[in-house]
């Protein structure tokens, strides 16, 4: 993990590298590469081709099988962000790079600014991990009821209880069944 960022145009430059690297330890490619046959495409939406899969594979909609294989690429999800972003909560530099990867700018200086930012910033974890240009700035969402939607919409749920998530990845957990009212949240007008 990257644990310092300068201010002087070299961030940009170690994301790449750091991504770079990350890219050759693809745990979302790993859960692919556990089934040689089906022809897995990295650049698509990772749940796309697991529902590809799912479908090629014959798992039936609530057997078992399907479940074990939601929980293992689950699993490998949680991994990658790890990967990316690392787990430590004391590790300034982890933090830094989540708030650059996540758009913020100025980053913050101190743990506790990128936490209290963080905090309020509501992303999609699936289109996080997955987007293609690590360069491009994720979409961020008003609210988490704006987020939820969008979520639950899309179907683009990553897991909220792992045990592997670290600090950083709990951090931008959102409760999307149930979400916050609070935030920016304004209540859409009844037609």
């Amino acid at each position: 993990m990257v644990s310092v960022l300068r201010g002087d145009g070299c961030a940009t430059q170690l994301i790449r590298v750091y991504c770079a690297q990350v890219a050759s330890a693809n745990h979302i490619n790993d859960y692919f590469a556990r089934y040689p046959r089906f022809n897995h495409d990295p650049a698509a939406p990772f749940l796309s081709e697991f529902r590809r899969l799912a479908r090629q594979l014959g798992w039936e909609q609530d057997s078992r099988r399907l479940a074990d294989e939601r929980r293992a690429l689950q699993n490998a999800m949680v991994l990658q962000f790890n990967a990316m972003y690392g787990r430590s909560a004391s590790d300034l530099g982890a933090w830094q790079s989540l708030c650059r990867a996540i758009g913020i700018s100025p980053v913050p200086e101190s743990i506790t600014k990128c936490r209290k930012i963080l905090k309020i910033t509501h992303v999609n974890l699936v289109d996080f991990v997955h987007r293609p240009d690590p360069e491009k700035d994720v979409r961020t969402f008003a609210n988490e009821f704006e987020l939820s939607r969008y979520t639950i919409n899309t179907k683009k749920f990553f897991p909220r209880r792992n045990v592997n998530a670290g600090s950083l990845l709990k951090t931008l957990l959102r409760n999307i069944l149930r979400p916050a009212m609070g935030h920016g949240y304004k209540k859409p007008a009844q037609s």
